[in-house]
This record gives structure tokens, sequence and C-alpha cells, in this order.
């Protein structure tokens, strides 16, 4: 995978032939901040998912760091996707956020 140079995509089976596709870059900056603005107002304006959809991106996120967590506590954990909790393992719960700095604090919701 990459940004700059393009993606490239590795197939499970070894006999089949990598994917790879240039990078599609918006210049002089080589950003799509314009381009993701626009599918946002789009998405807006049809109702239709934008491109770099939030539900999407926690799923992905969750997964890298639920991996993470893993790896810290030297075993696998279970996930309930519904509740966002690993069931029945205080220990690894309580690695699921951290305590803010002063100034700082995530609002708790009521």
């Amino acid at each position: 995978m990459g940004w700059e140079k393009g993606w490239t995509f590795y197939p499970s089976d070894s006999k089949a032939a990598p994917v790879t596709e240039a990078a599609k870059l918006g210049q002089p900056d080589s950003h799509n901040i314009r381009e993701l603005w626009a599918d946002l107002l789009n998405s807006i304006r049809t109702g239709t998912p934008p491109v770099s959809d939030i539900g999407q991106i926690h799923f992905s996120t969750n997964l890298a760091l639920l991996g993470m967590l893993s790896m810290k506590l030297g075993r696998s954990i279970a996930w309930d996707g519904e509740k966002e909790q690993i069931p029945g393992d205080e220990a690894a719960n309580l690695l699921l956020r951290r305590d803010y700095r002063k100034g700082w604090e995530y609002p708790a919701v009521q």
C-alpha cells in the first residue's frame, strides 16, 4: 500500500497477480482535499455515503487498535462490535480508553 506512489493489493492467493493503481493526487499540492470536500457536499446533497465515510473509518481503525491491544496483552481477545466492548475481560476493557490530560478531557455523555 502507499499514498504518493499509488496502491498495490497483494491477493491471498499466491498465484494471483498483484493489482497496482497509480496515485490520483490533486495538483499543485499532491493532496485530494478539494475532491474530498466536493464528495462530502455531494453526499449531503444526494444522501449517498461519502468515499471517506466515518462509519467505515471507525471499523477499520478499531481493527488496527484491537490488534495492538491484543499484542499488548499477549493474548487473543473477543470483540462485541455492537457494544464496543471486550466481553468478560475487564482488564482488556480498561485499555480501550485512557485518561486525558487536564484541560483536554472528553465530555462524558449523560
